[in-house]
């Protein structure tokens, strides 16, 4: 009834070894998430636009009409979404989405068509210590300089991985 949900595997860990295997989870991560000198995640823009591709192919799906969620390292992809400027994403939200290191992404230009920025929608916990408040405050105004609408909700004596009900026992 006109929702068609694709989840991107990011990492690209078929068989959970991000779960176990925390150094092979850090270098992947890194690979993805680190800009080159240029201030560039290539690898990262690729593999979103490999999902935003795959997705618009389906069967069933308005093309012209993609939202985004990101969950926790989500969130770079989400920010990256927005830089990436694809004007059939009109909506991105992420919930309690790491920004680290977005102060080394290179300035992306508010030239670009305006109408076609979507609008970003950040949820994120007070006291997460994964979310740091000046890199969520520096992907905020990156989000806005580029064009898009951005909202963020904080909220109150919320820590990390709060869409999980499990992260009451951690």
């Amino acid at each position: 009834n006109g929702c068609v949900v694709l989840i991107a595997d990011i990492i690209g860990d078929g068989e959970g070894w991000a779960w176990t295997d925390r150094s092979r989870y850090e270098t992947v991560r890194k690979s993805i998430l680190i800009p080159d000198e240029k201030g560039e995640r290539n690898e990262l823009k690729c593999r979103i636009q490999a999902a935003i591709d795959t997705l618009s192919a389906q069967p069933g799906v308005d093309a012209g009409q993609i939202a985004a969620l990101g969950f926790c390292m989500g969130g770079h992809p989400i920010l990256e979404l927005a830089r990436m400027n694809v004007p059939s994403v009109k909506v991105l939200i992420t919930y309690h989405g790491v920004f680290d290191g977005v102060d080394r992404l290179s300035h992306v230009s508010n030239s670009d068509n305006k109408s076609s920025r979507p609008n970003v929608l950040v949820c994120t916990g007070e006291d997460d210590p994964f979310v740091g408040k000046e890199d969520l405050a520096l992907a905020t105004a990156m989000f806005n300089d580029i064009g898009c609408n951005c909202r963020v909700m904080k909220f109150e004596k919320t820590r990390h991985g709060f869409t999980n009900p499990a992260q009451d026992y951690n």
